[in-house]
């Protein structure tokens, strides 16, 4: 088979590889298996290169764009338009490559230049630089984890009874709901408490025993005596940054595998 009909298939199976994210659950299948495909057929077939460059350069700009769109808040409006781009672009690649011509991925910054392992690198260094602000979420969150845990063993827990529920009317017209719970203080007066959030269904009735947790100095500021009141934001700030965190070191970590390739 000859170079001419070698190169479109090639190509035209390179850039379908970076959909297969969408369609198999492997980590990281859709940034690998163009690199694989790339490597393994370069000497064959030399034409691929400006396909594979393409690609990969669209595949670490978009990543870019991700990682940027992901720690600002007005950003993440902008990421379902990403994730259709990233859904489309290699569609119409694949369609120019079984024509044998080269499409170039718009909003695409060249990474793979004349020097693309310095390129490479380079944007390693600029992934680490945007480490900083989710570590530092992460390691606030662990604080406030740590300093919460103190906490919530030195309340004293009590027996409240649910005097009221609460019912307002949500934006979507639904009706929600948030239980009132009065307890008492030994030797001292009763005190109220709610839950964290409205919910759409009733929690607890009138008249329901609820277990409260209090601080013996504070007593006006208790919790009720369950996971999501206890850990709820906790729990979703850590899961959160953590999150953010791994959307800045993995990339650069697969910047710096890049470079070994091109």
């Amino acid at each position: 088979m000859s170079h001419a009909k070698e190169t479109p298939s090639g190509a035209f199976l390179l850039h379908l590889s970076l959909l297969l994210g969408w369609l198999v659950p492997i980590p990281f299948i859709d940034i690998m298996l163009p690199i694989i495909i790339w490597q393994t057929t370069k000497k064959q077939s030399p034409q691929i290169e400006p396909h594979a460059r393409n690609a990969i350069n669209w595949l670490i700009s978009s990543t870019v764009y991700s990682v940027v769109l992901m720690i600002t808040l007005v950003g993440t409006v902008l990421l379902p338009v990403l994730w259709g781009l990233r859904l489309i672009f290699p569609i119409i690649a694949a369609i120019q490559a079984s024509k044998g011509k080269v499409w170039k991925y718009p909003l695409t910054i060249d990474f793979l230049g004349a020097r693309a392992d310095k390129q490479l690198q380079r944007a390693a260094i600029g992934f680490l630089s945007l480490v900083v602000i989710p570590l530092s979420a992460l390691l606030g969150s662990l604080v406030w984890r740590h300093r919460h845990v103190n906490w919530l063993a030195s309340l004293s827990p009590a027996t409240g009874t649910v005097t009221q529920v609460l019912e307002k009317t949500g934006d979507d017209g639904d009706t929600l709901y948030k239980p009132v719970i009065k307890f008492k203080v030994p030797q001292q007066e009763s005190y109220e408490v709610s839950s964290l959030g409205w919910s759409d269904y009733i929690t607890y009735k009138k008249g329901a025993s609820v277990e409260v947790l209090y601080s013996p100095s504070d007593p006006a500021n208790a919790i009720i005596d369950q996971w999501f009141e206890k850990w709820f934001l906790i729990t979703l700030a850590l899961v959160t940054s953590g999150v953010l965190l791994s959307f800045s070191i993995i990339p650069s970590i697969f910047c710096l595998v890049f470079s070994r390739f091109v």
